[in-house]
């Protein structure tokens, strides 16, 4: 009896590591789907109404919802609040051009700020979580999307129309952009004294250079004139990440 119930317990201990284990990467995943909604509904008005950037952040908040919902089945923590507010909050992101504040959310400022809080708190839950990402793989994931969520931040800063004043202290310290870019380097330099073969040492350098490339401009909230460059290099950031991760499975 005493051997069962052992075994039990291990069974038991086991079906819960993996439910966590999934809940953090669903939690992860969200957060990334979310970083790059706001970075392509921003850019939408930082190009003055390219359909492109529309097209991509529709893609981006549908996975975002996705996402969610299979943290939501895992029981992850704050899950169901999460998902009512992303609900609620998703159909009211459509940005509206007028004269006075050019491409902006509407009603101006509540919904831009009630996004701001939510990528905030959602960032702040995965933090809680940071050290349980230990593998090679979420590390890599992690480093990924902390570059969405610091990038994600620019844009928000860039696109409205108060820029850095408007960045509370709560957002500020929930996600504070040039701490975790600290972080990512430092986790990028790790990762490529870790890496399998001289390819990926070489990708994940590379990553490492383009990142530093336009950091001050990301990280920097009084720069606001990058925006083009800044997309283009985390999306090519984004995929050099892919690549590594594709090859590592």
């Amino acid at each position: 009896m005493g051997i069962l119930r052992s075994i039990k317990i291990m069974m038991i201990a086991v079906l819960f590591t993996s439910s966590t284990t999934q809940a953090n990467e669903a939690l992860l995943n969200h957060l990334h789907h979310v970083s790059q909604a706001m970075s392509a509904l921003y850019m939408h008005g930082l190009s003055e109404g390219n359909e492109k950037y529309q097209k991509e952040f529709e893609q981006y908040k549908y996975n975002a919802l996705i996402s969610l919902k299979k943290y939501f089945s895992q029981g992850g923590p704050d899950s169901s609040d999460l998902l009512k507010r992303w609900q609620a909050l998703s159909g009211n992101l459509n940005l509206k051009y007028s004269e006075d504040f050019g491409w902006d959310l509407s009603p101006y400022p509540l919904v831009r700020f009630e996004l701001r809080s939510y990528h905030s708190d959602i960032y702040k839950l995965m933090e809680k979580n940071k050290d349980n990402y230990t593998s090679y793989d979420q590390k890599l994931k992690l480093a990924k999307t902390q570059i969405e969520a610091v990038s994600a931040r620019f844009y928000d800063i860039a696109s409205t129309y108060d820029g850095a004043e408007s960045l509370s202290n709560a957002d500020f310290d929930k996600l504070n952009s040039k701490l975790v870019s600290q972080e990512v380097k430092g986790t990028l330099d790790n990762l490529t004294n870790e890496a399998p073969d001289s390819v990926s040492q070489g990708n994940l350098k590379s990553i490492k250079f383009k990142w530093e490339f336009v950091e001050e401009s990301v990280t920097d909230h009084q720069n606001q004139s990058a925006y083009f460059l800044v997309y283009a290099t985390k999306n090519n950031i984004n995929d050099a990440f892919k690549g590594i991760l594709a090859k590592s499975n």
